[in-house]
């Protein structure tokens, strides 16, 4: 091997221990931050640590786990053996918001109207057929509502407490959307959920089911939450989103 194609292989190792244990390097990977506004969100990714990428990181940020696809879509990949958060058994690549990027203490209260919209597709799904693809999370609470897809079909996983009893409220959309696009919408007005896919509505009024929600405050996520633990990393959860908004009106 000639001396100059040694320095440049061992130049790219280096590179690669230089990152350490922790985020991975973007390699070839384009930014979906390129594309999206991705100015109030975070990410956590699946690896060993289940890294958290920052909002002023995020809009130059790809990896494996979260890429450009060529034809302008947001792809989330989630081995299901991949690094988990503290309070979960399940791996993610999957965006929490922010409404102040430096601040995760400042949310958002179920009065008001707050919106969030997409256009996504489950391409590869985990042994399990379950992946999370829209969640509002209650902050130091529970979620209020994961949107699950479940074996080509949506299902809205409702809490009916925020704290004490584990109860879900679920509803089955009639859409049999298999692996192909659809879109969905997650909205709260005054106490009101309302969920639906491809047009197909669902409402509960949550702040009549439990009052205690009318003091919690909440957050939208979005992305690939994979609903399995293996050891196989060909046990994959693949979802694309090609649209991704949300909306704010406070309460009079």
């Amino acid at each position: 091997m000639t001396p100059w194609r040694v320095i440049l292989i061992l130049g790219a190792l280096l590179s690669l221990a230089g990152c350490g244990k922790g985020v991975e390097p973007q390699l070839d990977y384009s930014a979906p931050g390129t594309r999206f506004d991705l100015a109030h969100w975070k990410l956590t990714i699946p690896d060993d640590e289940a890294s958290e990428i920052a909002p002023d990181q995020l809009r130059g940020y790809a990896s494996r786990y979260f890429y450009l696809a060529d034809d302008g879509a947001m792809v989330f990949v989630v081995p299901a053996s991949g690094g988990t958060t503290k309070n979960s058994d399940y791996p993610r690549s999957e965006l929490r918001e922010v409404l102040e990027p430096n601040d995760d203490n400042r949310n958002w209260s179920g009065s008001g109207f707050h919106r969030l919209e997409a256009g996504c597709q489950v391409v590869r799904e985990p042994e399990t057929g379950k992946v999370i693809v829209g969640q509002i999370h209650g902050f130091d609470a529970r979620p209020l509502i994961k949107l699950q897809w479940e074996k080509g079909r949506l299902k809205a996983l409702i809490k009916q407490h925020p704290q004490g009893s584990n109860e879900d409220v679920s509803h089955l959309f009639k859409a049999q959307v298999d692996k192909g696009p659809f879109t969905y919408r997650i909205e709260v007005q005054d106490g009101v959920l309302s969920v639906s896919v491809n047009d197909e509505p669902f409402r509960y009024d949550f702040y009549a089911a439990d009052p205690a929600w009318r003091s919690v405050p909440f957050y939208f996520k979005a992305g690939a939450y994979a609903q399995a633990t293996s050891g196989s990393d060909s046990d994959v959860a693949e979802v694309r989103f090609t649209r991704l908004l949300t909306e704010h009106r406070p309460a009079p």
